[in-house]
């Protein structure tokens, strides 16, 4: 990746997230989780406008799914958002949801497959857990986590993975033709210095980009584990990113406010703005939800 970060949208979103390129319509939609904000970014003119608002709920993540809406999961709930009038509509949700935790981050696999985490509501317990949901049947990853981040996936479909944030690792799961989970292993462990590792994405080339709450960052890491030079960001928290634009070579980037006990530096300037940068590898369009994944 190389360019430097510009500061796309000056919102100070309380937590921004899940920034989701839309190819159809050539604009960004993105998430302000605690302002319980839709967002849509028209890189073209290089406007941004709140779309959709006034939520009960905290929000989770979103995902692609057909021409006309996307898939938008709030912290306890399944909704569609209609991209042309920014509507939002109740969706039977297919997780009981244990006691206790709420949905997380999300991203759909290269075979159309929702993967979903939850957290400990509190941030203080590793009871959230990893769920796929493909043709109606929702299929327990992994559990043990206090917050869980990513997924993202290699170009191929065969690898995902995902942020054990408060454990300070990333998880690697092998996966097999149709998408199922195969093994699972540790990928990396990220030291305390470089903050917690969040949202995700992989370039064409496979390299994995992860977005580090409280570390300022962005790490790199090859498809066998071997760290790439980080990539400074000029905002304490840093939430997650994703690729888009012209040939999916811009990076857009999520990021959060400054939170009790981080002190405001001169360096990080733009906490809760919407970043950019161009990348010298093309990203990889997020594929849409397959007509069948809720069943």
């Amino acid at each position: 990746m190389s360019g430097g970060v510009e500061r796309l949208a000056a919102v100070g979103a309380r937590v921004g997230e899940s920034p989701l390129w839309l190819p159809e319509r050539g604009v960004w939609l993105w998430l302000d989780l605690q302002g319980r904000r839709v967002h849509r970014f028209d890189p073209a003119t290089g406007t941004d406008a709140v779309i959709a608002e006034g939520f009960a709920e905290d929000l989770a993540c979103l995902a692609r799914w057909t021409a006309e809406a996307v898939l938008l999961v709030s912290v306890r709930g399944f909704h569609r958002l209609t991209l042309a009038d920014g509507r939002v509509s109740p969706l039977p949700c297919p997780i009981d949801l244990p006691e206790g935790t709420i949905f997380n981050d999300g991203k759909v696999d290269r075979q159309g497959a929702l993967w979903i985490g939850s957290s400990d509501a509190g941030e203080a317990a590793p009871i959230g857990r990893l769920w796929r949901i493909a043709g109606g049947r929702v299929t327990e990853v992994a559990a043990g986590f206090t917050v869980s981040n990513g997924p993202a996936f290699s170009p191929d479909g065969r690898t995902a993975y995902f942020a054990d944030t408060f454990g300070r690792r990333l998880l690697r799961f092998a996966l097999d033709g149709s998408g199922r989970v195969e093994a699972q292993a540790v990928f990396a462990e990220v030291a305390a210095e470089a903050g917690y590792p969040d949202g995700m994405t992989v370039d064409r080339d496979g390299t994995l980009s992860v977005g580090h709450w409280d570390g300022a960052r962005i790490s790199r890491w090859t498809p066998d584990g071997r760290a790439l030079p980080d990539l400074a960001m000029p905002a304490r928290n840093v939430t997650a990113l994703a690729f888009g634009g012209a040939g999916m070579r811009q990076a857009v980037v999520t990021t959060a406010i400054l939170f009790p006990g981080q002190a405001a530096e001169e360096t990080l300037p733009w906490n809760g703005d919407l970043l950019g940068f161009a990348s010298d590898v093309p990203g990889l369009e997020e594929p849409a939800l397959s007509p069948d994944w809720a069943g």
